[in-house]
């Protein structure tokens, strides 16, 4: 009820009312008046605890509030300072969270660097362990397991990553290598006291120690593990065959000794006859069956059989080949001993090569053959060219080139003169080489490359005929060029000599024109080999006369024909003539026929003569005054100078013989005859003085002018001019006219 009232009152609808519809006794109206107090007293406790709560709150929130606004300010203060820190880039807050990043970042590193450290020093000192173990073992003899165990060191240390690339890496490493080569040193060392070879006296002997035939096995792991694959074997291998079968293929003569059971023996001879291939090849098996027995097949290896294979090759083939055909064809029975020989050898390979080298090389005979012949040949020449004999092979006549002289050739060198050159030598009647004086070195060379044509004749294969040709091209061309080379010093100092060689020159163009007509071909060379030989001659004749003639004008005195009248400069003019037709003398026994022939002696003894007559004109002419007694005796000495053209006379029984000769074969591109060959007219009546003299004229080009300068130092001015106008001073200049006129007539106007 009085919740009611009470609710009517609060919201205004009691006044408002315009009756009780409710009736209210005292006693009600009291309860009601003490309910309304108490009920306010309530209220009013319960709105003041209310209030005092609400205060409280509120100056909680009030404080709460202004410090929240201080802090708030505090942090706007905050945010200035900050946005004032973040502009400065070099002492603001990034430099300095940058520079802490950077730290930890450093901190973290070196923390992950000193786990790493460690955990390497860990592994590091197993590493030691393991090589402190691998060295107990290689003291204690087990090879194999310290082999096995330096492999596993290796990988350890493959594995730390912490120390690639520094010292610690290289040190073990080197300590690892350093283990390696000690195992190997070790294995190899017990080997060779296994294996013993002993070679001397006569007697070579291959031993293997049968009771420790066991230790083999461990010594080829601990070997195979640190060398790998076969190179152990093939080491072990390889030291039987460079101290036994070298040694034993090295003797001459070599036998197996009979009584050897336990061991290998081999009896060798130095001296003795040297034996066939099929004993060397007997011989070469049992050694090789030998150590396979007694290592139980663990010692050969595919290439050290290859190698036995090829020492083999080396004697029993390759030194082995014959020089002539017909050897040739009894060697074939050789080279099917050696090829049985390989096969049964190579049975042993794991992979035999596909082309071994005995049934190559008989598959090359051919080739061998023919590089054999041409390198004697060649290696012959460079002999003959270096020789300092000078052995002379003197031509008693004329060389006639015939199939015969051929054949004497080829036969010579125990070879069969091929059946192709009986049709090419028609026709090559009238190759004739003249009478002289060559080299046996010549004569030999030019023999050898006949010799290698010949056998380019009876080649069927077109590639093996060039090489041969070839070869007889460069034997020639070696022979010239060393000889010339080697013996330029001797050859001016002896004319003899270097006349010779002239000859020589001569003897190998006429035979290489002759093999240009013989042996022709698109490619043939004998026709520039002529030429070259030509010119080479040519040049040396012309360096030949040129320095003699030189020799000759410096016997020749200039300041002997100042007053010529005088009993001394007389006197001196007799003893420079005698000079001079003593130094001729010499220079003409050096090249008289039939060293050389006619011709070449004629055109040489003209340049010596046109030498001293020019250098007795040009002596004359240079005198400035000439008196008339000073005339006379220069005009006969001029005469007696002259008269040593007396010097183209030659016995008629001597040059006769060159009158009949008929031309050389022509080389082709080449012109031999007037080189090799004399003219009819230069033989004709050569005792006569005719005949001399016409020589003369047609050899010393100054001869005329010698004598006409005898005239004019006689005849008077007039007879000068009458002369010179009738054309017979042609030889002399205006200026040696006027020269030899003022030195005459100085004395006149």
């Amino acid at each position: 009820m009085v919740d009611k009232i009470v609710g009517r009152i609060a919201d205004g609808s009691w006044s408002e009312a315009g009756q009780d519809d409710t009736a209210l006794s005292l006693d009600t109206a009291t309860r009601l008046s003490q309910g309304l107090k108490q009920r306010l007293g309530q209220s009013h406790a319960a709105l003041k605890q209310i209030i005092q709560s609400d205060y409280s709150t509120y100056s909680t929130a009030v404080a709460e509030s202004t410090s929240a606004q201080a802090m708030i300010a505090q942090l706007l203060q905050g945010v200035d300072d900050l946005e004032v820190m973040l502009g400065d880039e070099e002492h603001g807050i990034h430099a300095r969270l940058r520079g802490a990043m950077q730290n930890e970042a450093h901190i973290r590193e070196r923390l992950k660097s000193n786990t790493a450290i460690l955990q390497s020093l860990r592994q590091l000192s197993g590493i030691n362990g393991e090589l402190q173990a691998m060295d107990r073992m290689i003291q204690d003899g087990e090879l194999d397991r310290a082999a096995e165990r330096a492999e596993s060191i290796a990988g350890m240390i493959g594995a730390v990553e912490e120390i690639e690339g520094t010292r610690v890496r290289d040190v073990l490493e080197e300590r690892v290598d350093l283990a390696r080569m000690n195992i190997q040193e070790n294995a190899l060392r017990e080997f060779r006291e296994i294996i013993t070879v002993e070679v001397g006296g006569g007697l070579a002997t291959l031993r293997v120690d049968m009771k420790r035939s066991e230790r083999v096995a461990v010594l080829f792991t601990a070997l195979q593990t640190v060398a790998g694959g076969d190179s152990a074997r093939h080491m072990v291998a390889m030291r039987i065959v460079n101290a036994f079968i070298r040694p034993v293929l090295a003797a001459t003569a070599i036998s197996r000794d009979p009584d050897s059971t336990s061991e290998f023996s081999v009896q060798l001879d130095a001296d003795g006859e040297r034996i066939g291939a099929s004993a060397t090849c007997d011989v070469v098996l049992a050694a090789v069956e030998y150590a396979s027995r007694s290592l139980k097949d663990r010692v050969w290896t595919d290439a050290a059989l290859t190698e036995v294979s090829g020492l083999v090759l080396q004697r029993c083939y390759l030194q082995r080949i014959p020089e002539t055909r017909a050897e040739l064809g009894e060697f074939h029975a050789v080279v099917d001993t050696l090829t049985e020989f390989e096969t049964a050898l190579l049975a042993r390979c794991a992979e035999p090569p596909p082309e071994p080298p005995i049934h190559r090389a008989a598959k090359q005979l051919d080739e061998l053959f023919v590089e054999r012949q041409c390198a004697r040949a060649l290696a012959q020449a460079r002999v003959a060219a270096g020789s300092t004999d000078f052995a002379v092979a003197e031509l008693t006549a004329h060389q006639q080139w015939s199939l015969a002289f051929v054949r004497d050739t080829v036969e010579a060198g125990d070879a069969q003169l091929a059946p192709a050159w009986a049709q090419a030598a028609e026709g090559l009647e009238d190759a004739v080489f003249p009478r002289c004086v060559v080299s046996r070195s010549a004569v030999d060379t030019v023999a050898a490359a006949y010799r290698l044509a010949n056998e380019a004749a009876g080649c069927s294969e077109p590639g093996l005929a060039q090489q041969l040709m070839q070869a007889a091209w460069c034997v020639l061309d070696v022979y010239g060029a060393l000889f010339l080379s080697q013996h330029r010093q001797q050859l001016r100092r002896v004319p003899a000599l270097g006349w010779q060689f002239h000859n020589d020159c001569l003897y190998a163009a006429h035979h290489a024109a002759i093999l240009d007509r013989v042996a022709p071909g698109a490619e043939s060379r004998w026709a520039q080999v002529a030429a070259g030989f030509l010119g080479l001659s040519a040049r040396h004749m012309d360096e030949h006369v040129a320095a003699e003639a030189r020799e000759l004008q410096s016997l020749v005195n200039p300041d002997a024909f100042y007053d010529a009248a005088s009993e001394a400069e007389q006197g001196q003019l007799a003893q420079m003539r005698r000079r001079v037709e003593l130094a001729l003398a010499q220079l003409g026994t050096a090249m008289r026929p039939p060293r050389v022939t006619p011709h070449v002696y004629f055109r040489a003894l003209g340049a010596y003569l046109d030498a001293v007559f020019g250098a007795t004109i040009d002596g004359i002419v240079g005198v400035r005054d000439i008196g008339v007694d000073d005339s006379q005796v220069l005009s006969e000495h001029c005469r007696s100078v002259h008269a040593l053209t007396s010097l183209f006379r030659l016995d008629a029984e001597v040059l006769g013989a060159y009158s009949s000769l008929a031309p050389a074969p022509r080389a082709r591109g080449t012109d031999a005859c007037p080189a090799l060959l004399d003219s009819d007219s230069e033989a004709e009546e050569p005792a006569a003085g005719r005949g001399a003299g016409r020589l003369a004229k047609r050899h010393c080009r100054l001869g005329d002018k010698l004598l006409q300068l005898a005239d004019i130092l006689e005849i008077s001015r007039a007879d000068i001019l009458a002369r010179r106008r009738a054309g017979l001073l042609a030889q002399f200049t205006a200026d040696e006219l006027a020269a030899l006129v003022r030195a005459l007539f100085a004395d006149t106007r």
